[in-house]
């Protein structure tokens, strides 16, 4: 005997609910309110007057609601002016657009899409708000991109005295927050030293965002750090936030700083100081916690004499030095760095490649003039040269295997630029001024050969 009222057509609740259409809407209804509840994203709406009908957990979470809002007001659910009320006022929705609103309890900073309500008749009845948090959105851009730091004070490989002296260095600074500029020649691992540094730190958690500032062209290098906010470029470009803000939390890198324009200097001290940064075409201070590393092979302290870099900036980036040194100062790490580099080749591969001693010792008698860099990639070209487990005087290249005659051999004009540009500015300890007057040329016709050959 079947029970329950009867409905249309003289239907019981009981065969309502037997009925396969009606258990299908059911079991759709409620896999989609399992999705909404699960997802990441925060989900409101409202209806006409502005009253709540739906709220997930993540938006209550994102919004900081503690308490059921459902049927309330959402000037009520929110201590912030809702953007949600505009749409009703316009009914214009968007999508992917970022709000800064000053709230009762701060600052909350989301990234918005907000979804117009119809009703079968295409009639207007509400809006659904989605949101994130932007601070999650910048989490996630960063596991993305990779703005994470991968070596640590175990990859400073070598035995030096000066490597020893680097990992001490590494050590203090990674003991405290202050700034840190690495100096030291092309290809002697100033950026594995940085993110060292990073990991060595209580940032270790946090991102680690790098800049170029010698590859960046000038009219992108500031968007590239400060960010821009909606339509300072183009009527319906949107805002976006720059590597300064990418690295709130952790550490930003700029690498060869010695080539950031010098009125961007002094933006990037002051961010540095006051510990906020302003988009460009905005106006609001956004706070940002970050520790600066930065880099340079050109000495920095000549250019600032030269009026062509900011003293205030480089009194705060020098704050705490780390030198790197040139292998053919400290010769006693070749072997090891050689015999490390092979050897990750050998795991990779599944062999068992080793060093003769003669060929060990043309290594030893090369003067590296590109460092580390040079002496890896010498390395590879054996590894994959060598057909046996020996790795031969005749399997390194032509440069090194010459060298074992005394012959020098002939090079390209450009290659010969590049080892006068380099050498010179190692006999001058990276001051462009002195560099260029050994080479019988301008300044700035110096900087762009840096430049043109990214001599870094």
């Amino acid at each position: 005997m079947k029970t329950g009222l009867k409905g249309k057509n003289n239907q019981t609740d009981d065969d309502l609910r037997s009925n396969p259409r009606f258990i299908e809407i059911e079991r759709q209804k409620n896999f989609y309110e399992l999705l909404v509840n699960a997802s990441s994203e925060g989900m409101l709406s409202v209806d006409m007057n502005g009253i709540i009908t739906f709220v997930n957990p993540a938006g209550m979470r994102i919004l900081g609601i503690e308490q059921n809002v459902i049927g309330k007001h959402i000037t009520e659910g929110v201590d912030f002016e809702p953007t949600i009320l505009n749409v009703l006022k316009t009914r214009q929705g968007y999508v992917d657009r970022e709000y800064r609103l000053e709230g009762k309890k701060g600052t909350v900073h989301f990234v918005k899409t907000a979804i117009i309500l119809r009703d079968e008749k295409g009639e207007m009845v509400g809006v659904l708000d989605i949101f994130r948090n932007i601070n999650d959105i910048k989490s996630m851009v960063n596991n993305m991109i990779g703005a994470q730091a991968k070596y640590t004070i175990s990859n400073i490989i070598g035995v030096s005295p000066q490597i020893q002296g680097i990992r001490k260095m590494i050590k203090l600074a990674g003991s405290n927050d202050s700034p840190v500029l690495i100096y030291g020649d092309s290809g002697t691992g100033k950026d594995i030293i940085a993110q060292a540094v990073h990991n060595y730190s209580d940032r270790r958690q946090g991102p680690y965002v790098t800049i170029n500032c010698l590859s960046m062209p000038r009219n992108l290098i500031e968007s590239e750090l400060f960010g821009y906010d909606e339509g300072s470029f183009t009527k319906n470009s949107g805002g976006q936030p720059g590597k300064i803000e990418m690295a709130n939390g952790g550490t930003l890198f700029l690498n060869n700083i010695a080539f950031v324009p010098l009125d961007l200097q002094n933006k990037i001290a002051r961010v540095i100081k006051q510990k906020c940064v302003v988009r460009i075409g905005g106006f609001k201070e956004i706070p940002v916690d970050i520790r600066i590393i930065s880099s340079t092979h050109i000495d920095i302290s000549e250019m600032v004499k030269e009026n062509n870099f900011s003293q205030e900036l480089y009194e705060i980036l020098s704050n705490m030095i780390i030198r790197t040194y040139p292998l053919r100062d400290r010769k006693a790490d070749i072997d090891i760095i050689s015999n490390h580099v092979l050897n990750q080749y050998n795991m990779m591969n599944g062999t068992n490649k080793k060093i003769l001693p003669d060929t060990m010792e043309i290594l030893r008698n090369w003067d590296w003039p590109d460092n580390v860099r040079e002496l890896e990639n010498a390395i590879e070209y054996a590894y994959h040269k060598a057909e046996g487990d020996e790795i031969l005087p005749q399997h390194l290249q032509q440069k090194l295997f010459r060298s074992l005659n005394n012959e020098k051999g002939l090079v390209t004009l450009k290659e010969a630029e590049v080892e006068a540009v380099r050498k010179a500015l190692e006999h001058t300890r990276g001051n462009v001024t002195k560099a260029a007057k050994i080479l019988g040329i301008g300044r700035n016709t110096l900087y762009r050969k840096i430049k043109q050959y990214d001599i870094v």
